[in-house]
């Protein structure tokens, strides 16, 4: 039983691996999900390599942009919204986003989330463990 539970290591591991790759997950989810589309464009399978390349670089760095400025704008509410709450909102965010992960390995057979890639799943994992590594940062910066 006891190996089945993550040591503490693992688990400050994880906060900081988060930080470093909470974009780049969401992004992929996003693709994956999207099947490679973005603001109605997507890889013409018909078209040449040479397009298709094109077609991907343009879809995937539009991606990139797009989810990269949300991600910044969400970053700097998230933060104004757990100092507005006495440092509690990014905890219990963490732990929707965590239960959400669980939810997803675990219920597969739920109807809403058969339409969802599985990728959301571990960037829901990706995403309690970021936001409870940015609790810890205000908290540290703050006290």
């Amino acid at each position: 039983m006891i190996e089945v539970l993550p040591k503490i290591a693992e688990v400050k591991l994880l906060r900081e691996l988060s930080k470093v790759v909470i974009l780049p997950m969401l992004i992929a989810a996003y693709l994956v999900q999207s099947n490679i589309s973005i603001y109605g464009i997507s890889i013409n399978e018909q078209a040449s390599v040479g397009a298709q390349t094109f077609q991907f670089l343009l879809v995937f760095l539009l991606s990139v942009g797009t989810i990269g400025f949300i991600g910044l704008v969400l970053h700097g509410v998230l933060i104004n919204i757990h100092l507005y709450t006495n440092l509690t909102a990014l905890f219990v965010l963490s732990v929707v986003f965590l239960t959400f992960g669980f939810l997803g390995v675990f219920g597969k057979s739920l109807p809403f989330l058969e339409v969802l890639e599985s990728a959301w799943y571990y960037t829901s994992f990706v995403c309690g463990f970021y936001l409870l590594s940015m609790a810890s940062d205000l908290e540290r910066k703050l006290g």
